[in-house]
């Protein structure tokens, strides 16, 4: 019994996996200037080689506020070239609501001057994009980190 027990737990751990994908604090491309991070989203399909360079796959995440900024849920579908896109350079913070002392579902305004494509396994089809300001020791400067966790 207990081999068997043991048997089920390693393959349960070898089957469960996520993909996880962050966003570089800095916009990396040396074709623009190394503007912060402010923002990320999920989008799906092929990226054109001319034209707009965004895909053409777009849907409205399930959002939530949490404690420091915002989580984005996202279901990509698994036939499709799914992309995590970093954002750099929006100059709007949006507020959140206070509550228990933290701020909770704060963000930065979207359409950023920069974005940065990663590009996701097609095997993640469920995603949790994570928003979060870290706050400095100067009330108005802070940073912004953000993280998809995928499954």
């Amino acid at each position: 019994m207990k081999r068997t027990l043991i048997a089920a737990l390693v393959l349960s751990c070898s089957v469960a996996r996520a993909g996880d994908y962050r966003c570089p604090p800095t916009y990396p491309g040396k074709d623009a200037p190394a503007d912060p991070l402010t923002n990320a989203y999920m989008m799906w399909g092929k990226r054109p080689s001319s034209g707009p360079p965004f895909p053409s796959g777009w849907d409205h995440p399930d959002e939530r506020a949490a404690a420091e900024g915002t989580d984005l849920r996202y279901e990509l579908p698994a036939n499709e070239e799914g992309w995590f896109i970093c954002e750099y350079g929006s100059r709007k913070r949006i507020k959140g609501r206070f509550h228990g002392g933290h701020e909770w579902g704060q963000h930065m305004a979207p359409l950023g001057e920069q974005p940065w494509f990663i590009k996701v396994s097609p095997n993640d089809t469920r995603c949790v994009v994570r928003i979060r300001e870290i706050k400095g020791c100067d009330p108005g400067k802070s940073t912004w980190t953000v993280t998809a966790t995928c499954l």
